[in-house]
């Protein structure tokens, strides 16, 4: 996917946008954060979403830091070559990427519940079923681990599933989806007679996002399935 390749479009290569779409799944809006938002202690003056913004952007500069410098590091040691999971480069005889391999794993492992839980919730909620409901909820459960693990136990490319999520679901909920909800908010906003949400520049921004999310997600999805 990284590999040299003339671009048609001048000095641009569009397989770059495969890098993108990996990229997109780095600052994904965590399903969590309305929850943490709520758990902020409210500030003698002012309001918390001041502190909130410094927490996300810490959170985002911190991601961006890490994920670059592991990136940086395993292009820069094996070029072209890198695979979609830079670890399966490493023999598995070097004892700083078993390591490394047992830490992805422990991740995985541990963090695998917490994901499950919002896949699941979101699902049941989106079909409008009734989760407090034990049968909805034991089948819910058994077939989404199912369909989960057989697609896992089928698809080796972490590289192609990474950017092909990237590519659809990242630049959708990072670019097109913030910019819908802020417009209809300030929408509302002004049909009941309250303050816009957005000014006349932020508007014109959020409607510039929305075809942006869309042009990135199909080209990001084709150069991804070209790549592979």
């Amino acid at each position: 996917a990284f590999a040299a390749a003339a671009g048609p479009l001048g000095g641009l290569n569009l397989k770059a946008l495969v890098l993108v779409s990996m990229l997109a799944t780095t600052f994904l809006a965590h399903y969590n954060a309305p929850k943490f938002y709520a758990e902020l202690a409210t500030p003698k003056r002012g309001s918390k979403l001041r502190s909130f913004n410094v927490a996300v952007a810490g959170g985002f500069a911190l991601a961006a830091a890490l994920c670059g410098s592991i990136m940086s590091a395993g292009f820069l040691t094996f070029g072209s070559a890198s695979s979609g999971f830079i670890l399966n480069n490493y023999a598995t005889a070097d004892a700083l990427a078993v390591v490394a391999r047992v830490g992805i794993f422990s991740s995985v492992t541990f963090s695998y519940p917490l994901l499950f839980f919002g896949l699941r919730d979101g699902v049941i909620g989106l079909l409008r079923l009734d989760g407090a409901k034990e049968g909805v909820h034991r089948v819910a459960t058994v077939a989404l681990l199912a369909l989960v693990n057989s697609l896992a136990c089928v698809m080796k490319d972490l590289g192609l599933v990474t950017a092909l999520g990237g590519a659809i679901l990242g630049s959708t909920i990072v670019y097109t989806l913030p910019a819908l909800m802020a417009l209809a908010t300030s929408a509302k906003n002004k049909a009941d007679g309250k303050a816009p949400l957005l000014g006349p520049l932020e508007t014109a921004f959020n409607y510039a996002l929305v075809p942006l999310g869309g042009a990135l997600a199909v080209i990001g999805a084709a150069m991804t399935l070209k790549a592979a």
